[in-house]
């Protein structure tokens, strides 16, 4: 990219919120960059069945193509790599990636997701979206009378594992640690209520082409499951915001106000990075529109000299 190019907007990610936030710059005809490496969570396998408008679900990989297409049909630019440095140079933000490319914005929006932390066996990649999902919310209806193991060790996990109990009776907790964490009263009402609690670790898994069939454990023996829910967090991809001085939350989550501003002038934040909870495509693009509106109201000159719109 130019050195001399200023965009009015830098947007990091390519899901759905930064997409999102893509396309309403643009429709504001505003010049946009997004900087998007193909990862995150809409880069797996799964159907999304509870976004509005289309009854049979849609794939999360097709949603996440067309709606760069839609993108590329205004004045969006792209380039296909995550930035991996934000700084302040004057009254621009510059971003550049791991391979030197560099581009200059008058703001820049957040919109980097998280980084799930699934456990670690051969091929798991494959499984994600398919048999392994990560949200009750999302996937929870499809495990209806379904075997399902739920990875948790703590008592957050547990009372997840608890509400399971909505869809099927089939349920199982695997701690996968050496040491379980859940508590002594969420083991009692696991107990209570007929869940198995495994305090051992994942070996591996018996399947097929993403299809589950059962969980293998370390100390042997294997949990039949035709889902595995796996509860162990994530970990936010705050740390460029941070390096800008954006405000995070203990759990490191990027702070915003209700208009997606962070603390910083002219930094905005959308999507799964700015909250541990409500981790849906469609809070992902409600934000990522509304970061847009409120980033294009902040490039009118003007209009900072208001009130309402002061950074």
């Amino acid at each position: 990219m130019g050195s001399d190019l200023v965009y009015d907007a830098l947007v990091l990610g390519g899901g759905p919120a930064g997409l999102a936030a893509a396309v309403q710059l643009a429709r504001f005809n505003r010049s946009v960059l997004v900087f998007d490496g193909g990862g995150g969570r809409s880069s797996y396998h799964q159907v999304n069945h509870n976004y509005l408008g289309f009854p049979g679900g849609i794939s999360i990989r097709d949603f996440r193509r067309a709606s760069r297409e839609q993108a590329a049909r205004l004045p969006v630019a792209f380039i296909d790599e995550e930035a991996a440095a934000v700084s302040r140079q004057g009254s621009c933000f510059v971003a550049r990636t791991a391979a030197g490319i560099q581009a200059n914005g008058r703001t820049v929006v957040f919109a980097t997701g998280v980084r799930d932390r699934f456990p670690d066996f051969p091929g798991w990649e494959s499984y994600v979206g398919r048999s392994i999902f990560w949200c009750i919310v999302c996937d929870g209806y499809s495990t209806r009378g379904r075997r399902i193991v739920v990875v948790a060790n703590d008592d957050d996990g547990g009372v997840t594992a608890l509400q399971f109990l909505q869809f099927t009776s089939h349920v199982t907790v695997l701690s996968n640690a050496a040491q379980c964490g859940v508590g002594a009263k969420v083991r009692g009402e696991l107990q209570a209520r007929g869940i198995r609690l495994v305090e051992d670790e994942i070996a591996g898994v018996l399947g097929h082409d993403g299809i589950l069939g059962a969980v293998q454990l370390k100390r042997g023996g294997t949990l039949e499951a035709d889902y595995l829910f796996s509860l162990q967090g994530s970990n936010p991809a705050s740390d460029l915001a941070a390096g800008l001085g954006c405000e995070r939350s203990a759990l490191g989550y990027i702070v915003t106000d209700m208009e997606q501003r962070t603390n910083v002038p002219g930094v905005f934040a959308a999507g799964d990075v700015t909250r541990d909870l409500a981790h849906q495509v469609a809070t992902a693009v409600h934000e990522g529109i509304t970061a847009a509106t409120t980033a294009n109201y902040s490039l009118y000159a003007a209009w900072q000299r208001h009130e309402r719109y002061r950074e």
